[in-house]
């Protein structure tokens, strides 16, 4: 491979390593907006990712097509092996916190149904037939 090529190889391993990291900080702001209960950031927040991962996957395709057989970047391969294991490990926990808000829609969505009752501004449960018997 010709040193012009080298360099362009390098820097697309570059490129993708830093979408590799963006998408992992995206992940972590995306935990942080879910247990803030901020909507507008977890939706931002999700939409970036979707975009960090077609760049990642677009630079990866460029480097299997354009990189020989056998090559290697120059840079090592430890700080994208190293982001590859948090990335991974974040996205199981990203799994498992969306599986259990899952669970958690799924229950209050079945003790809603079950128990159809009003609710007042204040959050008391208004009755279906008012009666003239006391508050406690």
């Amino acid at each position: 491979m010709t040193d012009n090529r080298q360099i362009e190889a390098d820097q697309t391993w570059l490129e993708y390593l830093h979408a590799v990291q963006s998408l992992s900080a995206e992940m972590n702001a995306a935990l942080a907006a879910l247990a803030g209960n901020d909507l507008k950031q977890f939706e931002s927040s999700v939409a970036a990712q979707e975009r960090l991962c077609e760049t990642a996957r677009g630079l990866f395709h460029l480097l299997r097509r354009d990189s020989p057989p056998g090559a290697q970047p120059a840079l090592t391969s430890q700080p994208l092996a190293a982001t590859g294991g948090e990335l991974r490990q974040q996205n199981r926990v990203y799994a498992a916190v969306l599986m259990r808000a899952a669970q958690v829609c799924g229950a209050l969505l079945s003790l809603y149904q079950e128990s159809p009752r009003g609710y007042s501004q204040d959050g008391r449960i208004v009755p279906a037939t008012n009666t003239w018997s006391c508050e406690v």
